[in-house]
This record gives C-alpha cells, structure tokens and sequence, in this order.
C-alpha cells in the first residue's frame, strides 16, 4: 500500500468519525442553552425586586415584591451567553399603581439583560434597551431563589 492511499484512507477515516459524531455535538450545545433558560422565582438580594420566570417565555417583574400590588408581564426569549430578550406585554395590580406604571414602563417596551444563575443564586447584569435605564436599578443586582 503507497504513502498516498493509507493517507487518503486516514483522511477518510477522519471525516467519517467527525460525520458520526456532529450530531452529538450539536445535541450538547443545545442542552447547554436549554440548562441555562431561566426558571423559577427570584428575590433581589438587596432590593425588593422578585423575577418570576411563570410559564414558557412569560416573565413576571415585581419591582417593588410582593408587597406591592404591582406587576410588569414580560414575554421573554434567551439568546446565546445568558442574554434574555424581553418585551412588556401587560400590567397587574391596583389600577392607581398601574397607572403609574404604564407612564414607566408601558406595553411595548423592549430591554435585554445577561442572566447567569447556579443552583441558588442569579445574577442580573448589563440592562440595556431604549428606556432600560429605569429598570436598571430595579433589575440589576444578585438574586436568591425563592423558595
């Protein structure tokens, strides 16, 4: 056998065990994304702000916790490195405080931030969007799983 074919053949060989092991690859970065979804309820460590990732891609802002009867629902989308994209679909609570709030944040606004979370702990960073600098200090921050 010549140096050319048991090359050609190694050549072969490599390009066959990288077609059988793609799919695997492409399997993992998936569960990766899927692993890194937000989920759960989250309560600012220092804050009254509470996350509540509700149903699939429904996020429920409490800006000032469960005190106040105050809520900005959000669709939401994750996106690659921890990036929730979210648009504000609707408010709930008390209507003086709703009204408020439409002025603030109203329906249609759009902000994104990077999410990062572990077994018990989160982190909010880079807030960002057309009006995101008032929810900036309401969003960003370290947050604890509610349990």
């Amino acid at each position: 056998m010549s140096l050319h074919n048991l090359t050609r053949r190694r050549v072969l060989g490599v390009l066959g065990l990288a077609a059988v092991l793609a799919p695997f690859a492409v399997a993992d970065d998936k569960k990766e994304d899927k692993k890194a979804a937000p989920a759960g309820a989250w309560a600012k460590k220092e804050g009254q702000a509470h996350l509540e990732f509700a149903d699939k891609g429904v996020l429920k802002f409490h800006p000032h916790g469960d005190k106040a009867d105050l809520v900005v629902v959000c669709s939401f989308t994750t996106g690659k490195d921890g990036v929730v994209k979210v648009k504000v679909t609707d408010h709930e609570g008390d209507d003086k405080f709703k009204a408020k709030l439409k002025e603030v944040v109203p329906v249609g606004t759009e902000f994104q931030f990077k999410w990062a979370a572990t077994d018990d702990a989160a982190t909010v960073e880079d807030v960002d969007g057309k009006d995101a600098d008032r929810l900036k200090s309401h969003l960003e921050g370290g947050y604890e799983k509610k349990k």
